[in-house]
């Protein structure tokens, strides 16, 4: 049975709700249902609601060469945050965010909101912080959603020698300790992302009234 769907959107800082209808099958309405409650769980781990995704500093000189600083918050809390993401980040979960992308993107037959997911799933990804920070290595994007998902393989979600390996080879200049200062500030990104489209959701399931397509 499909589950229609009916709402007002905004876009950008045209201030006219546009009505946008779509209709999902039972099994995509309870992906985007389970979305916004693990969401709501993702939201109320201390990091997100106290903390921050930490701090790196990079400073060169001629006598002392590149030396660095960073503070990231405490690892149980890190942790936390993981665990809370991996419905959002296993390939496998229904809930994974770039599925349900994939079908408010395929039941919704508006462009301009096609192209806000878009920019919704660039800031997921990493792309959107690349525009104002690009960190590489041996060719390779440090900053990226490969890379993320390498060390998530190799060291949080599994314990993948040959991912290890492969992060190693990335890190013969800067440390991975340094980058896993970058690949927490990704984490944020996502959960800034994922709130978004929960936020989307939310306004389909007639808890919210309107939506304003804008990622900030």
């Amino acid at each position: 049975m499909a589950h229609e769907v009916n709402v007002c959107l905004t876009f950008g800082e045209d201030s006219n709700k546009y009505p946008v209808s779509g209709s999902f099958e039972d099994q995509e309405w309870e992906s985007l249902l389970n979305f916004i409650d693990y969401t709501k769980s993702l939201q109320n781990i201390q990091l997100i609601k106290q903390g921050g995704p930490g701090k790196f500093n990079l400073t060169y000189n001629e006598i002392d060469g590149m030396t660095y600083t960073v503070e990231l918050p405490p690892e149980d809390q890190i942790l936390a945050l993981l665990h809370r993401l991996r419905p959002f980040i296993l390939k496998d979960e229904s809930t994974n965010f770039y599925r349900v992308c994939k079908h408010l993107s395929r039941r919704f037959e508006n462009q301009s909101f096609r192209d806000f997911i878009k920019t919704i799933r660039d800031r997921y990804s990493g792309k959107r912080m690349q525009n104002f920070l690009l960190i590489s290595s041996n060719d390779a994007v440090i900053n990226s959603e490969e890379t993320l998902i390498m060390w998530l393989n190799a060291h949080e979600y599994h314990k993948d020698r040959n991912k290890q390996a492969e992060l190693d080879h990335l890190h013969q200049v800067l440390p991975l300790e340094a980058s896993r200062a970058f690949f927490v500030m990704m984490l944020y990104e996502k959960v800034r992302a994922i709130s978004i489209v929960a936020n989307l959701i939310n306004v389909m399931d007639g808890q919210q009234e309107t939506f304003k397509c804008c990622c900030v």
